[in-house]
């Protein structure tokens, strides 16, 4: 139903009012007398919705028909803007790695990541994915976790490879608990200096050389065949360091 107000505001003027000739002179009367029966009298311009419906992908004739962060592409086809890319059934358009930002919340679409320096970047414990720049994925804590880089597995244990989507230390060294790292392989009998550096568990660092821990069965100090033994198993090692 139209009120005097949306009459007013819509240039139509109140019943009774004279001609064009003194249109402006009733139009500014009528405001004055809907002031003092409302109080106020406000007119508002009708708002263009800023964002359409349209898909990535979908077709579209100016920006504002498609989704929020994207453009209408000269071909006629809405894309994301930059610093964002498509979800999978292309409803949305989600912050990337390198979107300015000023909180946050600007970055929420983004998997794992926070308002760095003014630009969305992966937390600490997470690392950018290479296949996805609007995805961030848990970082190498421990061997054998999954991998895409192999700088992803040197960052979190130095001598360490990415093999087949997995984190291992390089041939000639073994992860050591202790420190989180990858450390050179030693033998038995071999010098060191820390326990975590011989490659076996019943082998210890002693007097600066690796050997048999005591009370160790399958490990006897001296023994040849225990010596001949580790030799064989560690094969590999010697070669790489050939």
């Amino acid at each position: 139903m139209e009120t005097p107000i949306r009459r007013v505001c819509a240039g139509r003027l109140l019943p009774g009012s004279r001609a064009k000739s003194i249109e402006m002179k009733d139009r500014a009367f009528e405001f004055a007398l809907l002031f003092t029966i409302y109080g106020s009298v406000l007119c508002y311009e009708p708002v263009t919705p800023e964002h359409g419906n349209a898909k990535i992908g979908e077709a579209c004739e100016r920006d504002r028909n498609c989704i929020p962060h994207a453009f209408c592409r000269v071909q006629r086809t809405c894309s994301c803007d930059q610093y964002y890319t498509p979800a999978v059934d292309n409803s949305m358009c989600i912050a990337s790695a390198g979107l300015g930002c000023g909180n946050d919340l600007d970055c929420s679409t983004m998997a794992n990541a926070v308002c760095r320096q003014g630009v969305c970047a992966c937390k600490d414990a997470y690392i950018l994915d290479i296949n996805n720049s609007s995805n961030c994925i848990i970082r190498p804590s421990v061997i054998g976790d999954r991998c895409q880089r192999t700088d992803e597995c040197q960052d979190a244990f130095d001598r360490a490879w990415c093999i087949d989507g997995r984190c291992r230390c390089v041939s000639s060294h073994h992860f050591a608990n202790s420190t989180g790292k990858c450390v050179q392989s030693r033998l038995l009998y071999f010098s060191c200096t820390n326990s975590y550096e011989c490659i076996d568990d019943v082998y210890e660092c002693r007097n600066g050389e690796c050997v048999c821990k005591d009370g160790e069965l399958t490990c006897s100090k001296g023994s040849t065949i225990a010596f001949v033994g580790t030799l064989a198993a560690m094969l590999p090692v010697l070669l790489q360091w050939i």
